[in-house]
């Protein structure tokens, strides 16, 4: 199997690095409501398409509010096998 980020920092940095965005981008887009999560997804499904057990994507595409808040909000890991806690701020 392929290696993946493991930590929100490698989270962020993966991100950053696959969206084109500077650190201080992306955690304002987060903290403004703003950030690009089509094209997360996009890079997501990319990315992690090939290689990877067949619950990865869709479990990252389906937690990415969380992923993005565990990486830039200092939120918890998300909950992988379920999804985003429905009314958790962005």
């Amino acid at each position: 199997m392929t290696a993946y980020p493991q930590t929100p920092g490698e989270w962020a940095a993966a991100i950053e690095q696959g969206l084109g965005l500077k650190s201080e981008e992306a955690r304002s887009a987060f903290a403004c409501g703003k950030f690009p999560y089509d094209r997360l997804e996009g890079w997501i499904r990319t990315v992690f398409g090939q290689g990877f057990g067949p619950n990865f994507v869709p479990a990252l595409v389906r937690n990415q509010r969380g992923l993005v808040r565990w990486a830039y909000g200092g939120g918890a890991e998300p909950y992988w096998p379920g999804s985003d806690k429905m009314g958790e701020a962005l």
